[in-house]
């Protein structure tokens, strides 16, 4: 009987190892099965913000903490990196963008230990702002209109977002009509005016010569063109016929060159 109580404890202690060897080989098949199941589109985009502020703002990891998505949100995957920025002032919000498919959501960050700045506080603590004088519009301005000192005025305006071309001297709109309608308080600019009309061809002009020399000599001609502020038109005179050239420099005034 006795060899037979040692094949029976032979026989045990083989089931045994097998069993053991079996629940290794079974852990280990779980194992990689869980660690196998890719991580959902929300983990992967959380992942992603906090290395993103991890490398951007240089915190450490466990100092992010991300406002919860929301639940209904279907995030699709991204099959490219994704892309981020800060669209606003604060850098509390993250935008996330993906190419392929094409989105994009914005993400609340919180960093432990950052102050947040106060809106009056950044403008207290930013830069000032420059300034300059610029001529307005002091009334509504209709197209075709000739512009007098009475139309406009100057105001002092921030640089930052001024247009191009803002006239800044009254003598600027000496002579002009308004191109298209301005409304009050509206920055001039040189494209919003033009010279208008001074001489009309026909008319008799009063032409005047050496100025320049510390005498002057008038005469009347005839235009023989229109001609706006500053033009240079032709002129003749009735008398002798003899062609002439002058600059407009008033209403139906010239001077001769």
């Amino acid at each position: 009987m006795k060899p037979s109580m040692q094949m029976l404890c032979r026989l045990l202690d083989q089931v045994t190892i097998r069993g053991l060897w079996f629940g290794v080989v079974f852990c280990l098949s779980s194992w990689s099965a869980v660690a196998a199941v890719p991580a959902t589109p929300a983990a992967a985009l959380q992942k992603s913000v906090i290395e993103w502020v991890v490398q951007t703002q240089s915190v450490a990891p466990e100092a992010v903490v991300l406002a919860p998505l929301d639940p209904r949100l279907q995030i699709q995957p991204c099959s490219k990196p994704l892309n981020m920025d800060l669209p606003f002032a604060s850098p509390d919000t993250i935008r996330v963008r993906c190419a392929q498919p094409a989105w994009q959501l914005f993400v609340r960050v919180t960093v432990a230990g950052r102050v947040a700045v106060q809106p009056g506080q950044a403008k207290a603590e930013s830069a000032p702002v420059e300034k300059r004088q610029v001529l307005v519009a002091a009334v509504p301005l209709q197209r075709g209109m000739i512009l007098t000192e009475a139309h406009v005025r100057l105001a002092t305006v921030d640089t930052p977002g001024m247009p191009v071309n803002v006239l800044e001297q009254m003598s600027q709109i000496l002579h002009s009509e308004v191109l298209r309608d301005v409304r009050p308080d509206t920055p001039l600019r040189s494209q919003d005016i033009r010279p208008t009309v001074l001489v009309k061809r026909g008319q008799m002009v009063l032409m005047s010569v050496g100025q320049a020399q510390g005498f002057q000599i008038s005469a009347r001609v005839e235009a023989q063109q229109d001609g706006r502020y500053g033009e240079q038109i032709k002129l003749k005179n009735r008398d002798s016929g003899r062609m002439l050239t002058g600059l407009v420099k008033g209403p139906n005034q010239v001077q001769g060159l």
